[in-house]
């Protein structure tokens, strides 16, 4: 795959809200650099919850981008067994082995905390039946916040002239989705950890007396700002390409469920996909819409009075959006449960996510 030599392309990454499905991200993530080179940067990066997370790391780390997204999900986010725990429960020998009583403890452990994003709340472990009536969520996110400050450089996060970083969260009083975007204002943790504030498993982040929810409530991926983004850098030159690459980790289509945990995943997903199916479509009509108004443009008489319409003047304003990439709805995708941080199954999305993500780029022509 090789660029273009006579066209600057422009890249954005839309990274989707999937919790412990964010290790598929960053697989996918680290194909892109692979892939596109070291000379390869995006200029715009979204992201929703997990991707919120995902995307901060990837545009401030302290140290190189890649490299904290792997000690992140290799370590940080990874629940593990210490090593004589894991000898004692007795480990699997077969790599697949469904029967493994090491990956059930992992797993069940993930509902008890997470050493690097959340830890179980005190009333739920000592008042369990009383709890709901006295908190309005199952964990605390101190650690998250802990995580965040350790690996990133708030004023690196902030450099919208080398990347733009937009997140999303919904505002729990009026119910309205509110972007934060590095371009307008001085992102910082809270604004980060507000996007992945998923109810009533999280609780509510409160960033100057407002309370915000989980972007993904509204739109689990944020496409619409990375198009927004994309469309106001170097919009007065005609010689740039515009792409977007969205990873996803909720497909529409899927198999029966035949118990319980399936049929919750697949509700999710349903969920979660559905809105993005439609925004697809919209997008879609947009590219056409764009062409239409360029042609418009250059064959409406340069001193016609309609050129001061200021709704012309926004039609015209707009730019095509040559290529949207999807990663995630070809190969084996982020499957499974979005809670579960065990190490056996995080290891395997970052590797589901690497080869899915190659196998596509080498058929993809950019």
């Amino acid at each position: 795959m090789k660029k273009s030599k006579s066209r600057k392309i422009i890249t954005a990454i839309s990274l989707q809200g999937g919790g412990a499905r964010g290790a598929y991200e960053y697989g996918a993530i680290k194909a892109l650099y692979s892939h596109w080179g070291p000379g390869f940067k995006p200029r715009v990066v979204t992201g929703v919850s997990i991707g919120a997370i995902n995307a901060a790391v990837l545009v401030g780390a302290k140290a190189d981008p890649l490299e904290s997204l792997d000690t992140l999900w290799r370590e940080r986010f990874c629940v593990n067994l210490p090593a004589v725990s894991r000898t004692t429960l007795g480990g699997c020998t077969k790599e697949n082995n469904p029967i493994c009583p090491m990956d059930w403890t992992e797993q069940a452990l993930s509902l008890l905390g997470n050493p690097g994003m959340y830890s179980l709340k005190p009333e739920f472990f000592f008042m369990p039946l009383l709890a709901p009536m006295m908190s309005s969520s199952i964990y605390d996110t101190s650690l998250l916040k802990n995580t965040l400050t350790e690996v990133i450089d708030p004023e690196k996060l902030n450099r919208p002239e080398e990347i733009r970083l937009i997140v999303t969260a919904v505002n729990v009083r009026t119910g309205r989705q509110e972007r934060f975007d590095n371009a307008n204002m001085k992102i910082t943790f809270d604004h980060i950890i507000a996007s992945g504030s998923f109810p009533v498993t999280f609780p509510m982040t409160f960033i100057d007396g407002n309370a915000y929810w989980d972007g993904g409530i509204f739109m689990n991926m944020p496409v619409g700002a990375a198009v927004n983004a994309l469309e106001q850098i170097e919009s007065d030159r005609h010689d740039v390409e515009r792409e977007i690459v969205i990873i996803s980790l909720h497909r529409q289509q899927g198999k029966l469920p035949a118990t319980i945990q399936e049929a919750a995943e697949r509700f999710y997903n349903l969920v979660f996909s559905g809105k993005f199916a439609l925004d697809r479509k919209l997008y879609e009509k947009y590219g056409a819409f764009v062409d239409v108004m360029q042609e418009i443009d250059k064959t409406l008489p340069a001193d016609s009075p309609i050129r001061n319409h200021k709704g012309y003047k926004d039609l015209v304003s707009h730019r095509k959006i040559d290529r949207i990439i999807v990663i995630g709805e070809d190969g084996k995708g982020a499957v499974g449960s979005g809670s579960d941080f065990s190490r056996k199954t995080l290891l395997a999305r970052i590797d589901d996510g690497f080869k899915d993500a190659m196998a596509f780029l080498k058929k993809f022509a950019r």
